[in-house]
């Protein structure tokens, strides 16, 4: 098994297209306007909802949060930095943590508050696809 689909909430749907597609660079591979957002990440997705909106039977099942989610999404180790200096070039706070030999995270705030994690798969001993 692994995970197919990772689901965030936001309260501003506008702001989190601009963060996700344009800080991020994420590819859009969907969207209802006022109701989701979702992104094709190589072999799985992350969907973004308005939980008002969401929470309210459509072409796709309810699905109602708060927004505070967590999601990881990898990078390379040798990204790193240069990920680092594009979140801070873009007005985020990033805290980065070290794993001992298995690499380091940055910890950044999406608009709605969902903490975000960039980091090289290694950091659960796993390698990154290529």
């Amino acid at each position: 098994m692994r995970t197919l689909e990772t689901c965030l909430y936001v309260d501003d749907l506008n702001r989190a297209e601009t963060f996700y597609s344009e800080v991020l660079g994420l590819p859009l591979y969907g969207k209802v306007a006022g109701r989701h957002l979702f992104y094709r990440l190589e072999d799985s997705m992350l969907l973004i909802f308005d939980p008002r909106a969401s929470a309210q039977p459509g072409d796709v099942p309810p699905h109602a949060g708060k927004p505070g989610g967590h999601a990881c999404l990898a990078i390379r180790r040798e990204e790193t930095d240069s990920w680092q200096a594009r979140l801070e070039e873009r007005g985020l706070k990033v805290t980065r943590y070290a794993w001992g030999d298995r690499g380091e995270s940055l910890y950044f705030e999406d608009p709605a508050g969902n903490v975000l994690e960039l980091a090289p798969p290694s950091i659960w001993g796993f390698t990154l696809k290529e």
